[in-house]
């Protein structure tokens, strides 16, 4: 009963884990959301002008909410430090477009310092570009 009582608070503590992990996916899906919507509402609107506001909002609705999973998904993939620097800084609100820059410079850096092979980042980009590819098609 003690061993019980005793591992009662790392099992607490695994479900915050899980209950943070859950709520920053939201917090990325919801901000990826917000800031692709607009775009996608735009280009929708003049790839298809024949289709309603209405028609467009909610295909664009779709389309990047798929997208959002789709990019988490893939992200998630990568090494743990980072996946926390492309999920955290969008679950927190940060422009995806500085944050996917911020990304990219720190691989190169990785990479001119050896920390990070050229083939090993190649093979995560190429691993999430096509996991995101796969996604989207299912």
């Amino acid at each position: 009963m003690k061993k019980l009582l005793l591992a009662l608070p790392f099992i607490f503590a695994a479900q915050l884990a899980v209950a943070i992990d859950d709520q920053d996916k939201e917090n990325y899906k919801n901000n990826y959301t917000t800031q692709l919507k607009p775009l996608v509402v735009q280009q929708l609107s003049a790839d298809r002008p024949e289709m309603t506001a209405g028609a467009v909002d909610a295909e664009a609705t779709a389309y990047v909410a798929k997208m959002a999973e789709c990019q988490f998904v893939a992200l998630s993939q990568f090494p743990e430090n980072y996946r926390d620097k492309a999920i955290m800084p969008v679950a927190e609100g940060a422009d995806i477009a500085e944050t996917t820059y911020a990304l990219n410079q720190e691989l190169l850096q990785d990479i001119e310092t050896g920390k990070l092979s050229k083939d090993r980042a190649t093979m995560m980009i190429t691993n999430a570009q096509e996991s995101v590819q796969m996604c989207m098609n299912s």
